[in-house]
C-alpha cells in the first residue's frame, strides 16, 4: 500500500482489460506541428502520415515481404556458396555502411536525449507539492486523450457509456482551463514514439547488407527485426506507457552498438571481450525491460494529486459550494484509486511486446552460450 509520502499502491490488475482491442479503439492524438524546427524537432509529421502509418496491415505486410525476401536470398547465397555479390566489393558500398552505421549511431543518439529531455522537462514542470507522486502520475498517464477518457468515465455523473469520445463537446464538462495540463504524449513522446516505430523499417537495412556480402541472415536476425515492428507499432497504436521503457533502452543500447559497427567498419582495433558485453547489454535490455514494463500493469496511485481532479477540488473550494455548477462528482476523502494501466490496448501492446521477447531472448542468450561459452569462440555475426 502507499502512504502521503508515497502514494503507489501494487495490486492485481481489473480483469477487464485482458482482453483485444476493438477496431473502434481511440486513435492517439497526432504530434503537434511547430512552425519552428530545432534539434529536438528536425521535421514535422502530417496528421494524415501519422495515421496512415498506423494501419495494422502495414507492419503486417513489410515484415512478410522482409522474411520472404531473407529466406528467399539465404537459399541464393547457398548455392552462390555464399560468395559476396560484386556490389559488396566497390567502394561505394563500403562508404555507404558506413553511412549507415553513423547515422543510426546518431539517430539514436538522438532519440536517446530527445526522450530523457522530453521526461524531465515534463517532471520538471509539474510543480506540485508531492514530487514523486507527480512523477508516477506523468509517466503513467502520458496520452491526455487517454488521461481525459478515463476521467470522464469515472467522474460524470451521468448514464453509463460504452464508448467515450473526448474530442465529444456534448460533455458538459465545467472549467475546461482545469484540464489544460502538460503530459508526456503532448510533450513530444508522441513524437519519438513514432520515429523509433518507423526506424524499424529502416533497420533492415542491416539486413541487405548482410545478404549483400553473401552471408545467411540467421532465425534471430530475421525474427528480431519483423516481430520489433509490430511491437513498435502497438506501443504507438495504444499508447502505451511501457513502450517508453523499451523507447529509451533500446535507443541507448543501439547507440553503443551501432558506434561499435562503426568502429568496425573503420577497421578500428576493437578487444574482444566488448563483442561478450554487447550481446549481454542486448540480453539484460530485454529482460530489464520486461520487469519495469510489466511493473506497468500492477501499479494504481491516489487520485488526489491527478491534476484534472486536484484542480476541480480547489475549483470547488474556490466557489464555496457551488458544486451544483458542476456534473462532476468527487468521493468525500477526495481519495481514488487509479490505475496506471486503465485499457486494453495499452496491455496488448505490452502482451505482444512480451509474446515476442520470450523466444527473442532466449535466441540471443543460445547465440550468447554459443559464441563465447562452449567450444572456440565463433566470429560475432552482425544482429
Amino acid at each position: 500500500m502507499g502512504d502521503s509520502m508515497f502514494p503507489m499502491y501494487f495490486g492485481l490488475p481489473d480483469p477487464h482489460i485482458f482482453r483485444l482491442p476493438s477496431d473502434s479503439h481511440p486513435l492517439p492524438s497526432s504530434p503537434t506541428s511547430r512552425s519552428q524546427l530545432s534539434w529536438d524537432r528536425p521535421i514535422n509529421i502530417s496528421p494524415a502520415l501519422f495515421y496512415r502509418t498506423l494501419d495494422v496491415r502495414l507492419p503486417l505486410l513489410i515484415a512478410t515481404l522482409y522474411a520472404l525476401i531473407v529466406c528467399t536470398f539465404n537459399h541464393i547465397n547457398r548455392k552462390r556458396q555464399n560468395r559476396p555479390w560484386p556490389l559488396s566489393r566497390s567502394p561505394l558500398f563500403s562508404q555507404f555502411v558506413l553511412v549507415h552505421n553513423v547515422g543510426l549511431v546518431l539517430f539514436s543518439a538522438w532519440m536517446a536525449l530527445g526522450t530523457y529531455q522530453t521526461i524531465k522537462s515534463t517532471l520538471m514542470n509539474q510543480r506540485h507539492s508531492q514530487p514523486l507522486a507527480s512523477a508516477i502520475h506523468v509517466l503513467c498517464k502520458f496520452d491526455r486523450k487517454e488521461e481525459l477518457s478515463y476521467f470522464i468515465q469515472r467522474r460524470i455523473s451521468e448514464e453509463p457509456r460504452s464508448q467515450l469520445d473526448v474530442n465529444d463537446h456534448s460533455f458538459n464538462i465545467p472549467h475546461h482551463e482545469i484540464l489544460q495540463f502538460d503530459s508526456l504524449w503532448d510533450r513530444g513522446i508522441d513524437y519519438y514514439m513514432w520515429m523509433f516505430y518507423m526506424s524499424k523499417f529502416y533497420e533492415v537495412v542491416d539486413t541487405i547488407l548482410l545478404l549483400l556480402k553473401g552471408k545467411k541472415s540467421s532465425f534471430l536476425q530475421t525474427y528480431h527485426h519483423a516481430g520489433v515492428m509490430l511491437c513498435t507499432w502497438a506501443g504507438v497504436r495504444y499508447a502505451s506507457p511501457p513502450g517508453l521503457v523499451g523507447l529509451l533502452l533500446n535507443s541507448v543500447i543501439h547507440t553503443i552498438m551501432y558506434f561499435y559497427y562503426t568502429l568496425a567498419t573503420l577497421k578500428i582495433a576493437v578487444p574482444g571481450f566488448l563483442k561478450r558485453i554487447l550481446t549481454g547489454m542486448q540480453i539484460a535490455q530485454f529482460i530489464l525491460g520486461s520487469i519495469f514494463a510489466w511493473s506497468y500493469i500492477f501499479i494504481s496511485y491516489d487520485a488526489s494529486i491527478w491534476p484534472p481532479l486536484a484542480s476541480i477540488d480547489n475549483k470547488r473550494e474556490e466557489n464555496h459550494g457551488n458544486e451544483s455548477r458542476t456534473n462532476i462528482s468527487l468521493p468525500q476523502d477526495n481519495s481514488h484509486l487509479v490505475p496506471c494501466l486503465d485499457n486494453s490496448g495499452q496491455v496488448f501492446a505490452l502482451l505482444l511486446t512480451t509474446l515476442y521477447l520470450i523466444p527473442l531472448t532466449f535466441l540471443f542468450l543460445r547465440f550468447f552460450v554459443r559464441s563465447y561459452l562452449s567450444g572456440p569462440k565463433r566470429k560475432l555475426a552482425k544482429q
